[in-house]
């Protein structure tokens, strides 16, 4: 057990705190008035129980986006549990800039669930997530979709340092494939709060991206673009909590993405500023750093 488990149930609260006329509960939380106000000095079976009861509460309330009880090794055994379906996909990054953990069928899968963290890897990709006491877990209804998973953290708790053009990070010592494992990594400068898209190189691919240093996205691209898709280096996404590593061959412009692991750098999708998907609203004050969605 992880001593993120060994903490009090979490708070419901979402901070979007509205209370329904009606069945005088929160439009949030789908707490009641006095469960919201003892909450500090409660049990935590009370706490439980009440978690219990929410997604009955949420339902009758409409609530699209519910937050989820999950904290340490059980949001952890969550994921992963979601995450072994053959065909369910987790993606890490922004609206136009991300990376997809896909599991194929027969593909080999490696999980690991250690202290506070848990590592799957497979052939062409490896994830590692964290499971910070601040991580929140949310499920949020799509139209004609099952329901997705969100993992998020507040807003204060994203990216402060967001590099806006192209930046050398230095060798990659953290890396979970081996490919150019400790190669040269460099970040492509998206200047965002919720994720940094990044790439290990090769001594080739680094020589060249050191040359268009310090231009701004998506600027360096009319230098860079050619050379990162004939590499296809390993891109290296982190968002607050995560890093998602894909090792699989950059399809040409007009090409389809590949069905296993593969990653989406789309200039036109990244301008319009969007952390997730429209179709995908966060809480306020939350910042998504993954979506697990199940296979379709």
């Amino acid at each position: 057990m992880s001593r993120i488990d060994r903490l009090p149930p979490a708070s419901p609260c979402v901070a979007r705190c509205v209370i329904d006329e009606t069945s005088q509960l929160c439009t949030g939380c789908a707490r009641s008035l006095d469960e919201i106000a003892g909450w500090g000095s409660a049990s935590d079976d009370f706490r439980s129980a009440v978690w219990a009861e929410l997604p009955a509460r949420a339902s009758r309330l409409g609530l699209k986006t519910r937050r989820l009880s999950w904290q340490g090794d059980t949001l952890l055994a969550e994921t992963a549990r979601r995450l072994s379906d053959e065909g369910a996909r987790l993606i890490a990054g922004i609206w136009g800039a991300s990376g997809e953990l896909v599991r194929l069928p027969d593909a080999p899968c490696e999980v690991q669930i250690g202290e506070d963290a848990l590592t799957l890897t497979l052939p062409d990709a490896a994830l590692r997530l964290d499971s910070a006491r601040y991580l929140t877990a949310f499920e949020i209804d799509r139209p004609d979709a099952p329901a997705l998973i969100a993992l998020a953290v507040p807003v204060g708790r994203a990216f402060r340092d967001r590099p806006a053009a192209l930046t050398a990070l230095g060798q990659d010592e953290a890396a979970l494939l081996s490919r150019n494992a400790g190669g040269m990594r460099f970040d492509l400068g998206l200047g965002r709060r919720a994720a940094r898209f990044t790439v290990r190189c090769d001594d080739a691919l680094a020589a060249t991206l050191a040359r268009a240093t310090g231009t701004n996205w998506p600027d360096h691209l009319s230098r860079t673009g050619l050379p990162l898709r004939d590499a296809s280096p390993v891109r290296v996404i982190e968002t607050p909590c995560l890093r998602l590593e894909i090792d699989a061959a950059i399809p040409m412009p007009d090409g389809t993405s590949p069905s296993g692991p593969h990653t989406h750098l789309l200039p036109d999708h990244i301008a319009q500023g969007l952390d997730t998907p429209p179709t995908v609203p966060m809480p306020a004050g939350y910042v998504a750093t993954a979506l697990i969605l199940p296979a379709s």
